[in-house]
């Protein structure tokens, strides 16, 4: 159910030209129908009608009193229009409650609200007819109520939830993330284990073929003084076992 209530000076209803109804200060309410509300989306918004603090108090103080409060009057209007949705630019109304069960329904409400306030201070339209509406708003202040909290399609994770890989975006690289730059000289050879000539010899060979593969072939490896890689001294193999030859320095 849903009603937009609006604080008023006065407020009448007239069906054919004729006034019907008619009230004071007090509040308007229009009072939509769903067609999957049960009795307890009247009563929750009768109370929410009657006990919200829309009056000021004598000393000025805003949102002080209830209608109850100020001995005021409800004028109460039937408007299924409030469960209108559009499909482009026509007004659909099926959501709304079907008007036998939906004036049976009315009548309900309108005896709950008489009985929860006074039934002199009460007053009704007319269900289904088409009424003229006048209305001084005060303030303005129009408030919108309903029985039903809407609650929002995106589900917040409980606390320790973890999120799966599947629901996140597909692609989470950002965007001009720079590329590692191409491997330097010494990275290349880094790969070649360090190997030093026994000591106390000028000229030694080394059996290379353990050493991992450069290139997709085995290469000889000569040995300066200090022991470190020289590119001068890398020469293809064949097949087999490779050993380096002797360098005189």
């Amino acid at each position: 159910m849903k009603a937009v209530v609006q604080r008023v000076v006065n407020a009448s209803v007239a069906v054919d030209g004729q006034t019907i109804s008619s009230i004071g200060k007090g509040l308007l309410v229009l009072v939509g129908i769903d067609r999957y509300d049960e009795p307890s989306d009247a009563t929750q918004i009768i109370r929410k009608v009657l006990t919200a603090r829309l009056f000021d108090d004598d000393q000025g103080g805003m949102w002080k009193k209830s209608v109850k409060d100020i001995d005021g009057e409800v004028l109460c209007v039937s408007q299924f229009t409030l469960l209108a949705n559009f499909k482009g630019s026509k007004p659909d109304f099926h959501e709304s409650m079907s008007t036998i069960p939906g004036k049976g329904y009315y009548t309900s409400f309108m005896d709950e609200i008489k009985k929860a306030y006074h039934p002199s201070k009460i007053k009704d339209g007319q269900f289904g007819a088409m009424m003229q509406v006048s209305l001084t708003n005060d303030g303005p202040v129009t408030i919108l109520l309903s029985s039903r909290s809407s609650t929002s399609s995106k589900s917040t994770p409980a606390p320790g939830t973890t999120i799966s890989r599947s629901s996140t975006p597909s692609s989470t690289k950002a965007k001009g993330k720079s590329k590692r730059p191409p491997e330097t000289p010494s990275e290349l050879y880094s790969v070649v284990p360090a190997v030093h000539p026994p000591k106390n010899s000028a000229n030694s060979s080394v059996d290379v073929a353990s050493i991992s593969s450069i290139t997709g072939t085995i290469a000889s490896v000569g040995l300066g003084p200090s022991g470190m890689v020289r590119e001068s001294d890398v020469q293809v193999a064949g097949t087999g076992g490779s050993r380096v030859g002797d360098h005189g320095e």
